[in-house]
């Protein structure tokens, strides 16, 4: 088993500026996630709005965090985390690569994509459906594809595949996009991208591979099948929190509820990012909780030193 003081699961925003604000606190700081760094944000094409970057790719912006990592001599070690179990020693935390024990946890392991439930998704997953445009957009280059949601990350990613596709369909349930305006007015701009809303999925359709979307219009109850080899589904995100279940630190929705330093109501675990309850979930407000979580279990560890 390895001991550390500060086990961080998750690597993404969060988790990286908490390790680095742990690390340059002279903290024993052990990094764990079971896919490379960067979390969601790797699975976005561009990011517009990061302080002091202006426009640029989401896999220079983590390549240049990583960096930061790296520099302070930061590695994150692969491992994906179990369980998690209060003992009288700290924290055990059960991975597929090791057990280790930390005196203080910070869980910042976001959320994952959202599928719609309906039929034929799971039949096609991989083979025509995907949740992440910028991982397989390229597959579908000169292809017709379907984009379904409204939100920010369905019409960024719309945007990148109208570059790459033969021509793009959004499907939005709703009768307005919930995007903001600028980027709503820019997809409505683009030649390439056709727009149904107040329209459900309601299935998949195809022989061995994804060959159609079938929907259904909300207000005139009519159906038809949208020819597509390619459809990418953006319909929100769940967290990731079943390795907490026996710390008793998430609520019936999914989510990690922590008081404003980050804090859980288990002493010495806290949460930070996409993984906590809250109204906006960017990669500012996820820097802004890993840095919190870091000062405060900072402060947490050298609390428990002054009682030995």
């Amino acid at each position: 088993m390895i001991h550390c003081e500060l086990l961080i699961v998750g690597c993404g925003p969060a988790g990286m500026m908490a390790a680095i604000y742990a690390k340059r606190a002279d903290k024993d700081v052990v990094v764990l996630d079971r896919s490379t760094p960067g979390g969601r944000v790797l699975s976005t094409y561009q990011v517009d709005n990061y302080l002091g970057f202006g426009r640029v790719s989401a896999e220079e912006l983590v390549a240049k965090m990583v960096t930061h990592l790296r520099d302070l001599g930061i590695e994150d070690r692969y491992g994906k985390v179990l369980a998690i179990d209060r003992t009288d020693a700290g924290f055990r935390v059960l991975t597929d690569n090791g057990d280790y024990l930390a005196l203080a946890v910070i869980a910042a392991t976001g959320t994952k994509s959202k599928p719609l439930g309906v039929p034929g998704e799971a039949d096609f997953a991989g083979k025509g459906i995907s949740y992440c445009a910028v991982c397989d957009g390229i597959f579908f280059k000169g292809k017709d594809v379907v984009v379904i949601g409204g939100g920010d990350s369905a019409l960024e990613e719309s945007n990148y595949l109208a570059g790459i596709a033969k021509s793009v369909v959004i499907v939005h349930d709703l009768p307005e996009f919930t995007a903001a305006a600028g980027l709503a007015a820019r997809i409505r701009r683009n030649p390439n991208i056709r727009i149904h809303t107040s329209t459900a999925v309601i299935g998949f359709t195809g022989d061995r591979v994804l060959e159609g979307v079938t929907i259904r219009d909300k207000e005139t109850g009519a159906e038809s099948v949208l020819p597509a080899q390619g459809a990418f589904v953006y319909v929100g995100n769940f967290p990731e929190t079943g390795y907490l279940a026996k710390t008793g630190a998430v609520g019936s929705d999914g989510f990690v509820a922590v008081d404003r330093d980050m804090h859980t109501k288990i002493p010495g675990l806290f949460a930070a990012g996409d993984v906590t309850k809250k109204d906006f979930r960017l990669i500012a407000t996820a820097i802004s909780d890993g840095a919190i979580a870091a000062l405060s279990a900072v402060k947490y560890l050298d609390d428990l030193r002054k009682t030995e």
